[in-house]
């Protein structure tokens, strides 16, 4: 993210002294290789648990609708308990070694349920637990690499390198159920879990070999700052709180992709009870329809850049808005008869726009935010965006039990059209800077809070 206090600027990127890094491709950085396949294989193992766990208690525990809820809802909920408080502690310590810690614990926790299942121990509060433990843990993995990230590649490659990072995730989604679906088929969900957990100690590993120094963190005190009157906890949480709520467009970002991560939450319950109960698939068939939906991710990743250029930023968003908010309405048509093909498409067309919509977003709101402040900007986004997850998880657990599976895809896709007029109503449309320019000026780096609001860049 920063460089150290070596100037007058101690929010200086790190990666900005050395000029002809900008021109040298991300392919022939081993540091930012070792981040992406780190990340990767992380998104990979998220992909897989996202489905075992659900099946673990669906199959084996015979979980009801909203046990299935809360489960999940569980696995986000550290996004609000913990999130704004991580991102100013990110701002104070390395990030290196939080990535490699959180990825480290999730092999274990991971490890441990397939350990008590052998042992006849394997209850649902146990999988409870273990959804808390992971989701605290994937909070401060996914802070911690967005916040390091800047530092590592230049704010002038940020987008070149989301653009990757969307693509190695879309394939992720793309192989992760259909490999968890295979995992569960040929073994039982739980025995799925131990690959799942070797998956995060590669994570650990690969994150580990990075070879180029972290900076000291620019929240933490340097040189010459013995008498600086830094806020405390509270007020940096506050700073970062003002900082998003008071810029227009991280206003309209923060509103629009918690919508669409309630949305997606809410999916991820109903779908996989519908599919199993309602569709009678087997997990093997339920991973298929996963895998070969999230084919949509590769291409819509791979598709990101020609498309934003040839679009414009602000209209690119709102497309892909479209497009996202369109999709579950496809779900609740499926039947018997035709039950895949149309999950399927309807998982396609989702999974085109989602990679389309998060390198925008996400390259907006990096662009936008001043580097000493995107630490917390990047955790209070994740309490915004990821904190509305678990209201999915528990909505569609609590309407699946009550008006019936079909009835609440249905509700599910009324809602979203909420977070497509979040974006279609605001200025955002008319956003066709590219995220370069969109870097806050010096004058914009300073200390105070108020002023750390750019002016919004002019549009085409």
């Amino acid at each position: 993210m920063a460089a150290g206090p070596t100037g007058p600027d101690p929010a200086r990127p790190a990666a900005q002294p050395a000029s002809s890094s900008p021109a040298r491709s991300l392919w022939r950085e081993p540091d930012f290789l070792k981040l992406w396949g780190g990340e990767t294989t992380a998104a990979l193992g998220e992909q897989v648990s996202l489905l075992a766990l659900p099946l673990t208690a669906i199959l084996l525990l015979r979980a009801t609708p909203l046990q299935v809820g809360l489960l999940t809802a569980l696995g986000t909920v550290p996004f609000l308990l913990i999130g704004l408080p991580a991102g100013v502690w990110l701002e104070r310590a390395r990030r290196r070694p939080m990535l490699i810690a959180s990825a480290l614990g999730r092999a274990v926790v991971l490890g441990s349920v397939p350990l008590i299942w052998a042992l006849h121990r394997l209850s649902l509060p146990y999988l409870d637990i273990t959804a808390l433990v992971m989701g605290g843990l994937t909070t401060l993995f996914d802070i911690a690499w967005q916040s390091y990230l800047p530092g590592l590649v230049g704010t002038s490659r940020l987008h070149e390198a989301n653009a990757r990072l969307s693509t190695s995730t879309s394939g992720a989604r793309l192989a992760g159920p259909g490999l968890a679906g295979l995992l569960i088929g040929a073994l039982s969900a739980p025995l799925a879990l131990v690959a799942d957990s070797l998956g995060f100690l590669m994570t650990a590993c690969s994150i580990a070999g990075i070879k180029k120094g972290e900076p000291p963190p620019s929240g933490a005190p340097g040189p010459g700052k013995a008498g600086e009157d830094r806020p405390g906890l509270r007020g940096q949480i506050l700073e970062g709180l003002r900082y998003v709520t008071g810029h227009r467009l991280l206003r309209w970002t923060a509103a629009a992709t918690g919508s669409f991560n309630a949305i997606t939450m809410a999916l991820n319950v109903a779908l996989v009870l519908f599919e199993a109960r309602v569709l009678h698939l087997s997990a093997g068939t339920i991973g298929l329809v996963f895998m070969v939906g999230n084919v949509g991710f590769v291409l819509g990743a791979l598709a990101v850049r020609p498309i934003t250029v040839r679009l414009g930023m602000g209209p690119t968003i709102v497309l892909s808005a479209l497009c996202m908010a369109s999709a579950p309405a496809v779900f609740p048509l499926a039947h018997a008869a035709v039950a895949v093909p149309v999950l399927v498409a309807g998982w396609f067309l989702r999974a085109l726009a989602s990679p389309v919509f998060n390198t925008n977003q996400v390259s907006l709101r990096l662009a936008i935010t001043p580097p000493r402040l995107v630490a917390r900007m990047t955790a209070t986004m994740k309490f915004f965006v990821m904190g509305a997850m678990p209201l999915g998880s528990l909505a569609a657990g609590a309407l699946g039990g009550t008006i019936g599976l079909r009835s609440t895809l249905w509700a599910i896709a009324g809602f979203a059209l909420v977070p497509f007029l979040a974006v279609a109503l605001t200025d955002v449309r008319r956003l066709r800077t590219s995220p370069d320019e969109l870097r806050p000026p010096a004058q914009d780096r300073r200390p105070e809070p108020a002023r750390t609001d750019p002016a919004v860049p002019a549009t085409a």
